[in-house]
């Protein structure tokens, strides 16, 4: 009744009303969001109740352009055991033609901070060789920094810092000539005090970039990472390559056996020793760039018999399976997602069986069957990873099954979780080949 009469209010409105009376814009402005709250997982930003982009932690909505009009503006996010998504902020602003709005979104989803930044919105000519920049402090972790950006032979020197932030600040736009920089943060008053530094990065003319500096989350090695946000395409990331990527082994190849794992042709580096069937290696450095990584028998440099590249990112955390069965042994990387979100429990799968193809995946009530659920997860193909299930706080059974089959192959496994928890585990060739295991990498089982 509510929303009809809400209707037959507009319309009788309408009837008593001319167009006059109507807002009218008289210019656009620009807008976009940044996501700088860790535990929040995905966020999407609207206008209204219309979407204008989602973005992750570090990420950063597209910039779009509105009516100078007022509105308000929300974010929303998923919460384990809501119907839907859930609002926790939201921004109420006049729009003014011209001008350029940049939302910071900091806090945590429990106690959200929207600050607001607004600036004219900058037009280049087409002669112009220069691009404006615009610097961020979205550090929960840090106090005051400053921020020095200069070509890669100039190091940071006292006063020669292009802006002094507190968290949640962003400095005025300054011009700077196109080409390479280097981006060096140091503790504010201390120039050798360097708290983060990039990689030499080219900038082209005529455009505007937002260079923000974030806190490093539990996917990344380094403490800080920072992004370029343009106001038009993506945003780049800029990773410290101080920090170098570090690579966690795991072996789910029964047939592969125990090897050693060599990062040189030669067979003269070697990485790691005994490397033998559902071994979960403890992380370890490689460089940045591509790694070959060569398996042979253990004490054995006679043969190799799994060989395989990973295309490294300073700063990234990743895992390596090895996988297959003689004489296709085969490898699998990638890049799991490691961060606790405060609104929900995570679950995730690897398929890593080697006797079975597509898998479904089963997460129920303790000691409710399968018979007449359906799969939370299905259809899922050898080396892959699941989409996280979201999770409410509290127990379930975990089960495995063959894609559109109801006899249990692994499980039930019995997990507790809390907000925060994940759940992160393959599923695994077993001593009979009829059935499957699972190995777990946090989140187990509850003994």
């Amino acid at each position: 009744m509510k929303r009809i009469f809400a209707g037959l209010a507009v319309l009788l409105l309408a009837a008593c009303s001319n167009d006059t009376d109507l807002p009218e814009a008289s210019g656009k402005g620009t807008l976009r969001s940044i996501n700088a709250i860790p535990t929040a997982g995905e966020v999407a930003f609207l206008i209204e109740e219309r979407r204008i982009g989602t973005m992750r932690y570090t990420d950063s909505t597209a910039s779009v352009r509105y009516d100078d009009l007022d509105y308000t503006f929300n974010f929303d996010t998923l919460v384990a055991g809501d119907a839907g998504v859930t609002r926790f902020a939201r921004q109420a602003l006049k729009v003014v033609a011209n001008t350029d709005y940049t939302f910071l979104l900091t806090g945590s989803v429990a106690n959200p901070v929207v600050t607001l930044f607004e600036d004219e919105e900058r037009e280049f000519d087409e002669a112009e060789t220069v691009f404006a920049a615009k610097f961020v402090h979205a550090s929960a972790s840090t106090g005051a920094l400053d921020y020095y950006f200069a070509d890669p032979a100039t190091p940071p020197a006292p006063g020669e810092q292009v802006a002094t932030l507190s968290n949640g600040a962003i400095s005025t736009a300054a011009d700077f000539p196109e080409g390479d920089y280097v981006l060096t943060v140091t503790t504010a008053g201390d120039h050798l005090d360097v708290v983060y530094e990039s990689a030499t990065t080219s900038f082209t003319a005529r455009d505007t970039r937002f260079i923000a500096l974030f806190d490093g989350d539990a996917n990344d090695t380094a403490p800080h990472i920072a992004e370029i946000v343009p106001v038009a395409g993506p945003a780049v990331s800029l990773r410290d390559p101080n920090y170098p990527a570090r690579v966690e082994f795991i072996n789910l190849s029964m047939e592969l056996g125990a090897t050693d794992i060599y990062n040189d042709e030669a067979l003269s580096s070697r990485l790691i020793e005994n490397h033998a069937f559902l071994d979960v290696e403890a992380e370890i450095e490689v460089a940045t760039g591509d790694n070959t990584f060569y398996y042979t028998p253990t004490g054995d440099t006679a043969a190799v018999l799994l060989e395989g590249v990973l295309s490294a990112i300073a700063g990234t955390r990743y895992r390596y399976y090895a996988n297959g069965v003689s004489p296709d042994f085969n490898f699998n990387f990638l890049i799991p997602d490691r961060q606790p979100l405060e609104t929900m429990a995570r679950l995730t799968m690897y398929h890593g069986s080697n006797n079975f193809a597509t898998l479904d995946l089963y997460i129920v009530d303790p000691g409710e069957p399968i018979d007449d659920v359906f799969p939370a997860r299905f259809g899922i193909p050898p080396g892959a990873q699941t989409i996280d299930a979201a999770l409410e706080a509290g127990s379930y059974d975990v089960y495995v099954t063959e894609f559109n089959d109801k006899t249990v192959l692994a499980g039930p496994y019995r997990i507790d979780v809390v907000l925060g928890d994940i759940v992160d585990f393959a599923v695994v060739d077993a001593v009979d080949p009829a059935t499957l295991d699972a190995l777990f990498f946090s989140g187990g089982p509850t003994p």
